[in-house]
């Protein structure tokens, strides 16, 4: 990107609730070049030539992929903070301090979840930004978290739900044709405060698991991980306190999987990127060995154009099971909303026809991970077919 019309003065105000789609790409391109250290005189450059109504969308697009802390707390992103505007900076270091004030939070309600599952011999697993923000060695409050995710035993479901019952949280039922997960609510959650970032007192959701699939786009069951996730799980400590912890690489794989299924349904993130790139740096990981290939793809080969130094893993092997117009488009597809990364549409009930058809639409891409080698006609129709029995409400 070299820039945008208009005037470079970056004074304008920061109240953008949702910046036109061509400026949103644009600004995501940028973002997904600063995942790893930026170029600083480039930065500049880039930034002398925004107009105001850039500047104003800027701090938007930088929370929607989550990006905040990591822009303020990085060491890589000390320089580049350094460049921006003192209110744009100002912006995004109070969603900053309002994050590490959520995740304070959420981490003793993590703390107090799995004591109590523990007394009463219930194996917990966290997941996704449970396990994230408290790896050994890494800065707990570098990503946002909306929820606590926590994986149980299909028999321990009604215990767990008094667990969390005793502390206070209420259940909160799902209306999805397909719920992949049991939702409480903490204590006293209820109102959103802020759709700026993660406000500490925005509802914090405990989403318990007994299967971790996402019955999404063209299929129901392939795209499960259960089994994978326990396998080769230890009983260790999060937080001090007693958990089940599944083995590194098949956290890399779920965390692929996740960011796949996401840019499937155009709502994907680059903070889903950044987190492949710091886990992947830390773990041994034979792209050939990951389940669901297909799925597991698309985000590892997006994660690995932005972060060719932290992903530096050979996807030879991976590709050669992929079918090739999938290996085309992750390999020249803009870095953008065209990738699949979120808009700017509510994440989980599109607003319009636009917004369903973005999520939707038949792309090759999409078409290509849902059904593999399948002619484009045939999958097409087994698409419609699909999408068809989950307009009238039924599973396919």
């Amino acid at each position: 990107m070299t820039g945008f019309p208009g005037s470079a003065r970056a004074g304008a105000p920061l109240a953008v609730e949702r910046p036109p789609v061509r400026l949103t790409n644009a600004l995501t391109r940028v973002l997904a070049t600063w995942l790893e250290a930026p170029d600083l005189e480039r930065a500049r450059s880039v930034f002398a030539a925004w107009s105001p109504d850039a500047w104003a969308a800027f701090p938007r697009v930088v929370s929607m992929h989550g990006l905040a802390p990591h822009l303020i707390r990085a060491p890589s992103s000390s320089g580049l903070a350094g460049l921006l505007p003192g209110d744009v900076r100002d912006r995004l270091a109070g969603e900053d301090e309002r994050n590490t004030r959520r995740i304070r939070r959420m981490h003793a309600e993590l703390a107090e979840v799995l004591s109590a599952a523990a007394a009463i011999g219930i194996e917990v697993m966290p997941l996704k930004g449970a396990l994230l923000t408290t790896m050994t060695g890494e800065d707990p409050y570098r990503r946002p978290m909306a929820d606590l995710d926590l994986l149980v035993r299909p028999a321990d479901r009604g215990p767990i739900r008094a667990v969390l019952e005793g502390l206070g949280y209420r259940h909160e039922p799902e209306h999805a044709p397909r719920p992949t997960h049991d939702v409480y609510l903490d204590p006293g959650g209820g109102r959103l405060v802020s759709t700026a970032g993660e406000h500490p007192d925005n509802p914090r959701r405990v989403e318990v698991h007994t299967e971790v699939k996402r019955h999404l786009w063209g299929w129901v069951d392939d795209d499960d991980l259960t089994a994978a996730l326990w396998a080769g799980a230890v009983r260790g400590e999060i937080l001090g306190r007693p958990a089940t912890v599944p083995r590194p690489e098949t956290l890399f794989a779920h965390l692929a999987v996740h960011a796949s299924s996401d840019l499937l349904a155009a709502r994907g993130r680059l903070v889903q990127w950044l987190d492949l790139g710091i886990v992947g740096a830390r773990v041994p990981v034979d792209p050939a060995g990951l389940p669901h290939e297909r799925l597991a793809y698309p985000a590892l080969r997006l994660a690995q154009r932005a972060q060719p130094v932290a992903m530096a893993l050979d996807l030879a092997p991976l590709e050669s099971g992929v079918p090739r117009r999938l290996s085309r488009w992750a390999a020249t597809v803009p870095l953008d909303g065209r990738s699949g990364l979120t808009t700017g549409q509510p994440p989980d009930r599109p607003s319009g026809l636009a917004a369903r058809w973005e999520r939707w639409r038949p792309d090759p891409w999409r078409l290509a991970v849902a059904y593999g080698d399948l002619p484009l006609p045939v999958a097409l129709a087994r698409h419609g077919f699909t999408m068809a029995g989950r307009a009238r409400g039924r599973p396919r």
